[in-house]
């Protein structure tokens, strides 16, 4: 698929510049970037591409340097003390599929996403 320069292409794009910047740049992201970084300690960029949030838990579906999915579930647990609440965080599964495989699940919506975080993954890899 060949990207066209769309409105909803340049949509996705800043959407994946955000979770880009999420898993990179923000402390919140910071857990997930160490994560992802263990599994894959050749990542230089990635990109979330779905995250669905529930009950405790995160799900997140992740693109690596371009290559690799990876889908991570991460829980969090509140622990609260007399003086101080924290969040504890921990990977409850991590799972990967090569890039093709996944893409053949995908509507035809999500495959512009994919080849949107593609693209941004390839001009990441180049810097």
């Amino acid at each position: 698929m060949r990207l066209k320069g769309t409105i909803t292409e340049e949509s996705f794009r800043t959407e994946l510049r955000k979770t880009h910047n999420y898993i990179f740049n923000s402390k919140l992201g910071g857990f997930l970037k160490q994560a992802l970084q263990e599994m894959y300690p050749e990542m230089k960029t990635a990109y979330i591409l779905h995250w669905t949030p529930d009950d405790g838990s995160d799900f997140y579906t992740i693109i690596i340097n371009g290559q690799a999915i990876v889908f991570i579930e991460i829980e969090e647990e509140i622990k609260e003390s007399l003086f101080k609440t924290s969040i504890i965080k921990k990977i409850i599964d991590l799972k990967s599929c090569p890039l093709k495989d996944y893409k053949r699940t995908l509507s035809k919506i999500n495959q512009i996403k994919l080849e949107v975080a593609i693209d941004l993954c390839i001009k990441d890899m180049k810097e």
